[in-house]
């Protein structure tokens, strides 16, 4: 505000974009090297905010998508990253400006899951007056856990879409109106994804009912993994090349993180009976 005051309205409009003049800060954050509160002008591209600004992906993984908008956001894909940041256009590709979230996500994130996270938070922040919210965002919260733990079919996915759509028109108010964005963007830009949750596959392997924990011949039995595990699934073998009970283990990837010869791989787990 000093900054206008000092230099003029006129001069803050002169940066941006004629339709969305002006700056707007964001809050960086996710899978990238340089979080933050960052101000940006409006017409910049989401990809320059994430590797000049941020300095790109953490870890030099594959940068796989932004939510932007905070937790009624959509999300883009990378493919659309070069795309202006302004009003107009991030309405057109299925996100918004909304409350300045940026999450940057790469590809060890589960769009599926990242659906389900931010309908849970909109579910419980629903004040219930409405039917299409009170009863659609709890009906579409329960579709995607059904996905997430590898018991959704392609039937579940087009009703997600249905209720997302009618939740979208029918609702009161603006959570209403905008929680199944997630949902929307997510099934439009990354819908192979969610078919393959119907086949009981998550392809970042980040599902926890989807994956299993195994342990390679690299395995050099320090017992470093069974001293580490929360839940003892992992018999104390010194010496020996270990093994994991799988009715025991919580899929908290801790072994894999403390195992010295990388000796423990995370695989894609069978389709639940039922």
């Amino acid at each position: 505000v000093p900054w206008i005051i000092n230099n003029t309205p006129a001069a803050f409009k002169a940066i941006g974009t004629a339709a969305s003049p002006g700056t707007k800060t964001f809050a960086l954050a996710g899978k990238v090297k340089r979080g933050g509160l960052v101000e940006v002008p409006m017409g910049i591209t989401l990809r320059e905010i994430v590797f000049d600004i941020g300095g790109g992906i953490q870890n030099s993984r594959a940068f796989k998508a932004i939510q932007i908008g905070g937790p009624s956001g959509g999300c883009i894909p990378a493919s659309l990253a070069d795309i202006p940041v302004d009003y107009e256009q991030l309405k057109a590709y299925g996100a918004m400006m909304g409350s300045g979230g940026l999450v940057v996500l790469d590809d060890t994130d589960c769009m599926v899951e990242i659906a389900r996270y931010f309908m849970a938070f909109t579910q419980s922040e629903s004040c219930g007056q409405c039917v299409p919210c009170r009863v659609g965002t709890l009906r579409m919260l329960e579709i995607l856990e059904c996905l997430t733990s590898g018991k959704g079919t392609m039937e579940d996915i087009e009703e997600l879409k249905r209720l997302a759509q009618s939740v979208s028109s029918l609702s009161l108010c603006g959570l209403g109106k905008t929680a199944p964005n997630p949902v929307l963007s997510t099934l439009k830009y990354f819908h192979e994804e969610y078919i393959m949750h119907t086949q009981g596959r998550c392809p970042s392997l980040s599902c926890k009912a989807l994956v299993s924990y195994k342990i390679t011949d690299k395995c050099i039995g320090c017992t470093r993994c069974s001293q580490y595990c929360p839940v003892d699934a992992i018999p104390y073998t010194p010496y020996k090349k270990h093994w994991i009970d799988d009715s025991l283990c919580t899929r908290c990837d801790t072994c894999r993180q403390v195992c010295p010869s990388q000796a423990i791989d995370k695989t894609d787990r069978e389709k639940p009976n039922g």
